[in-house]
């Protein structure tokens, strides 16, 4: 199996005239060919640097799904005639808003379209990978929940327990109106509609998920439906979690009815064509100025880079999941 000083050999020694030394570009689409050749479908890349502690500080805003996006879905699936393709997929996760229009794009373009996860999708990059019909994990990659998470007063905190702050208040309250004194601070902090639109958030990735796990995943099975809303109303719980940045691995999700193909129960060549892939497009995000790559096996391009001091950029409004 190849190991990531492999790759970093291949990177900095290159191979070829054509991929000469440091060519990390070079290396990282070969990969892209080779996975390709061994599944026989083409093969769309969607992967952020999140995971680099550096970009993370100085590059959050270009790391998240947003409407930008559609752009670069837009120029990789383009050229592609195939019915059918894999996703490699690494995100933090971001807009639901922005996913659903991302899933609108691939589902009328597919009929078949397998998520591939070896670092980490979460949040509403889960979402994402479950608007496919299969996802292809190996037994270190995660999901996550995707429960909504609500800027309040310069953080985020998850909608549900947002709206249980409330109602432990209001129960509070109503047995000892004495503790009003305490619970009055914590009270401004909300906003007059923050409650109404908390349910909202909850309710928009159930609705996002139940939908697309019911028209793809589950599309024709019995118990579709009630399979789709388990799987979703666990999700979206933070109690069964505990933490938003929780991992939720393939055998938790085999466990809940998710269609998760096991990279570990492949044949070996794919394993390690996967493996390379996996180690060249990290090797590019933690070595270079990229942030967030859009690419395919057929050769489109689309990369974002990041300077070392990037302009500040407001926060958005809007939830990230």
């Amino acid at each position: 199996m190849t190991s990531w000083q492999d790759i970093q050999n291949e990177i900095l020694r290159g191979r070829t005239p054509e991929r000469p030394a440091g060519d990390f570009d070079g290396v990282r689409r070969a990969k892209y060919r080779l996975v390709a050749e061994k599944t026989g479908r083409p093969l769309l890349v969607y992967t952020t640097a999140f995971h680099n502690p550096i970009k993370a500080q100085i590059a959050t805003p270009f790391l998240t799904i947003d409407l930008s996006d559609k752009d670069g879905f837009y120029e990789i699936i383009r050229n592609i005639n195939s019915q059918e393709v894999d996703i490699f997929l690494h995100s933090p996760g971001g807009s639901a808003e922005a996913t659903e229009s991302i899933v609108k794009m691939l589902r009328d373009k597919f009929k078949n379209i397998r998520f591939i996860v070896t670092g980490a999708a979460k949040s509403a990059a889960t979402m994402l990978a479950l608007s496919g019909d299969t996802i292809l994990m190996d037994k270190s990659a995660e999901l996550g929940p995707i429960d909504p998470q609500v800027r309040v007063r310069g953080r985020f905190s998850p909608a549900g327990s947002i709206i249980e702050q409330f109602d432990r208040a209001t129960k509070e309250l109503k047995k000892d109106p004495s503790q009003l004194p305490v619970w009055i601070p914590i009270l401004q902090e909300f906003a007059p509609s923050l409650l109404v639109e908390c349910e909202n958030f909850i309710g928009l990735s159930k609705k996002l998920v139940t939908n697309w796990l019911i028209e793809f995943m589950f599309k024709g099975e019995q118990g579709a439906k009630k399979k789709a809303e388990e799987i979703a109303r666990y999700l979206t719980d933070e109690k069964n979690t505990l933490s938003h940045a929780r991992r939720i691995d393939a055998e938790q999700l085999r466990k809940l009815g998710v269609k998760i193909e096991l990279l570990e129960e492949q044949n070996e060549n794919l394993q390690d064509a996967i493996r390379q892939l996996h180690l060249a497009i990290m090797a590019t995000l933690d070595n270079t100025p990229a942030v967030k790559i859009f690419e395919n096996s057929e050769g489109a391009v689309l990369i974002r880079m990041v300077s070392i001091q990037p302009t500040p950029i407001p926060p958005r409004p809007r939830p990230i999941r």
